[in-house]
């Protein structure tokens, strides 16, 4: 990989979709070079389930589900020891 975007996520489920639309224009340029890492913080939502759908259509989507709400910082530095 020449790009790893790592995303913190919490009870965003309605926004992921058009987020990753959106990088996925901006980057089409780079197919096969960067992945997306979504760390879910122990979203209250359907959050989760909206990576895994998202993963299963676009290779370049990597999800990590955090077992607990350990807050923002720590679920950039999971994404970023991911990648």
């Amino acid at each position: 990989m020449k790009l790893s975007i790592v995303i913190p996520i919490y009870n965003s489920e309605k926004i992921i979709p058009t987020l990753i639309n959106s990088i996925n224009e901006n980057l089409k340029n780079l197919k096969n070079f960067f992945e997306i890492i979504l760390v879910n913080d122990f979203s209250n939502d359907q959050s989760w389930n909206t990576i895994i759908d998202l993963s299963k259509n676009y290779n370049f989507i990597k999800g990590i589900n955090l077992k607990k709400n350990y807050g923002q910082h720590s679920a950039i530095f999971v994404g970023l020891k991911y990648c």
